[in-house]
């Protein structure tokens, strides 16, 4: 059961670090630290929520392999082809909630 929410709990853990990188990062003038052409505060935003990123997209083809091989027989019965159906589906809306949500730390000023 705990496969129907581990997106969105990964997703919550972004939602975390995000808001405390954030925090810190304002607080320590990280976001007036030059680190190339952006400031140190947004790589290390930006590195968070593609590290979240990966680990959604590792949960998605695994969810999505567990799937396959439900349908095609090798393993379960109907219940498991239900169940890893909604898996799937819950994961996906992890992975476009954590695209929309976190996207704006790409543009948006970050200390205000």
């Amino acid at each position: 059961m705990l496969l129907l929410i581990a997106g969105m709990m990964i997703w919550g853990s972004a939602f975390l670090m995000l808001y405390a990188v954030l925090s810190v990062g304002c607080e320590l003038g990280w976001a007036t630290a030059a680190l190339g052409p952006i400031s140190l505060l947004r790589v290390i935003l930006i590195g968070v929520w593609l590290f979240h990123l990966a680990l959604i997209a590792g949960l998605l083809l695994w969810t999505y392999r567990r799937k396959q091989a439900v349908e095609s027989g090798a393993e379960g019965a109907e219940v498991d082809t239900f169940f890893a159906g909604n898996v799937l589906v819950a994961t996906i809306v992890a992975a476009v909630a954590t695209v929309i949500n976190y996207a704006p730390i790409l543009g948006l000023s970050l200390c205000l």
